[in-house]
């Protein structure tokens, strides 16, 4: 006897990824292409571009557009506040040896 199942590749999306909706929930948006479900609408702009991207009208690339500066705006910020808690660590280790060593 075989394992049947398919292990998750660096190219594709994993045939048993988790993409069920919890009973009594509904996804705020559903790819139109595939049928996927998404938690939020930016999830699912940023898939539908990066996944559908040769089929995207203007308006719906324009939506993508829109999501990837968003996810770079997210990202900046996210990567502003690790240099600052960086900063932080890093000053106050350097206080604390200089009131420790004298």
């Amino acid at each position: 006897m075989t394992d049947q199942t398919t292990p998750p590749t660096a190219t594709g999306p994993r045939p048993d990824a988790e993409t069920r909706v919890p009973d009594g929930e509904r996804p705020a948006a559903t790819c139109d292409y595939c049928g996927r479900p998404f938690v939020d609408e930016h999830l699912h702009w940023l898939h539908v571009g990066e996944h559908h991207g040769d089929a995207l009208g203007p308006d719906e690339r324009a939506a993508h557009e829109d999501a990837l500066e968003a996810e770079r705006d997210l990202l900046f910020f996210y990567q502003l506040k690790v240099a600052v808690a960086l900063g932080l660590i890093y000053s106050t280790t350097a206080l604390s040896m200089m009131f420790i060593l004298g």
